[in-house]
């Protein structure tokens, strides 16, 4: 008898205790549950070539490091192919159709006329230079007059300098420019091309390959980071470099406001922490080492590489000047001091330049 009410009471003791096991478990899950939910999954429209190293060595890392800097509560995936094409990245952003994005301010004309700044001629030197500058001037001068409506920037920066490509004439004079078709798109190339005495021919990145391949075109206003990356370098004959750039193009990252909202104040610290001018510097290098790259593939396949002597090199500043004017008539139209703005960024561009690490390139 007193044995089985003993087992009567470890049957219940015991049942107890599985009760309570089991209710600590749930409990224990449901708290891991909020926690799960809790985590902000981000995604990001990989639109660049699979081996862009602006997207492997510069934007991925950089995802990895918001992971780590916002303790896993923050993540970022890339999508398996592009959900929009490269002019509509901001669009893609504003409409949560992706929620992080790599894109071109010059590839919607009209809508970021501030950032122009960062495409007109004789600008700067190197892709880290620019993007140094670009985002120090336009936090001191653009940042309230040029809003980034329904997004959070996350940086602002540029592509490295452009110059002029050839697939078939040597250029070296102005008047080997008349009537060449250089692929030229955004909002200065292609009035850049008609300053110069060319025919721009608005064809999108992804189709210079074609364009230059079947002849549609006689070359292009481009870098050399993106004639590597895109696989072009095979078809130039000729390249004319042009000191402080022909023009360039302006870059940002974005993130969807709505999402940056539901980020905390502490993890949003902590990603502008390793974001805006530093990302801006590790991207802008890593296009000039790609610059670098294509440049050296250039030579290997025999291009001819010259450089635009004085003589040319005045008569593309006295033929290009309206283009500066007529920005800074745009930018005294919204308030800013155009010549102020202008200075900054060939200042603090060529002071990154005069102090920046040599590149490595293998």
């Amino acid at each position: 008898m007193f044995e089985h009410v003993t087992n009567t009471v470890r049957r219940r003791s015991f049942l107890g205790a599985g009760v309570g096991a089991l209710a600590l478990a749930m409990s224990l899950g449901m708290h891991i549950g909020v926690a799960s939910a809790q985590e902000l999954v981000l995604r990001y429209n990989k639109w660049l070539p699979q081996t862009h190293p602006q997207d492997v060595e510069g934007m991925l890392p950089f995802f990895k490091e918001i992971e780590r800097v916002t303790g896993g509560r923050v993540r970022v995936e890339p999508t398996t192919a592009s959900l929009a094409p490269p002019p509509r990245q901001m669009e893609a952003v504003q409409n949560g159709v992706v929620d992080i994005a790599y894109g071109g301010q010059s590839l919607t004309p009209g809508l970021f006329p501030l950032a122009d700044i960062v495409a007109l001629p004789f600008i700067g030197d190197s892709a880290e230079a620019i993007s140094v500058a670009f985002w120090r001037t336009h936090n001191k001068y653009f940042a309230n007059a040029e809003p980034y409506k329904g997004v959070h920037v996350l940086s602002l920066l540029a592509v490295a300098p452009y110059q002029i490509y050839s697939i078939d004439k040597k250029i070296g004079s102005i008047e080997d420019l008349a009537g060449m078709k250089l692929r030229a798109t955004g909002a200065i190339a292609p009035k850049v091309a008609e300053a110069i005495g060319a025919v721009p021919v608005p064809i999108d990145i992804t189709g210079m390959y074609d364009g230059l391949s079947k002849k549609i075109l006689d070359g292009a206003l481009n870098n050399d980071d993106q004639m590597r990356a895109f696989g072009v370098v095979e078809f130039v004959k000729h390249r004319l470099g042009v000191p402080g750039g022909i023009l360039g193009a302006p870059l940002y990252v974005i993130i969807n406001e709505g999402k940056w909202n539901q980020i905390s104040a502490k993890d949003q610290e902590a990603i502008m922490g390793i974001a805006g001018e530093h990302l801006a510097a590790k991207i802008g290098r890593l296009a000039d080492i790609s610059a670098a790259k294509g440049l050296k593939q250039m030579e290997a396949a025999g291009a001819d590489l010259s450089v635009a002597d004085d003589k040319l090199l005045g008569e593309l500043k006295t033929r290009l000047k309206p283009l500066e004017d007529e920005w800074a008539v745009k930018a005294k139209g919204l308030g800013i001091d155009a010549a102020a703005a202008l200075d900054m960024m060939r200042t603090v561009a060529s002071e990154v330049e005069a102090k920046k690490e040599p590149l490595k390139v293998e």
